[in-house]
């Protein structure tokens, strides 16, 4: 995975856990990534790596982490 995917997968994972929005539109995601310093390609292409390497996925036009994720993009476990 690209580091701009593994970005784009990190600001979903962060905006869409806890107490957050269940999931985050692509212009948030956008905002978020632009003051994101080593975030330097195209929004569009970093969120299609991370959805067909499933880190992603798409509900409803918007887009929310998969426990992929936790296992190899931020390299923990939820359990």
């Amino acid at each position: 995975m690209s580091e701009n995917a593994a970005i784009i997968a990190r600001i979903i994972e962060h905006n869409t856990n806890g107490q957050n929005r269940a999931t985050i539109d692509r212009p948030h995601i956008g905002v978020i990534a632009s003051h994101y310093s080593r975030f330097d390609g195209d929004l569009d292409d970093a969120i299609a790596e991370a959805l067909a390497e499933e880190y992603i996925e798409e509900q409803d036009g918007e887009y929310v982490a998969t426990e992929r994720v936790w296992d190899t993009v931020l390299g923990m476990s939820r359990t």
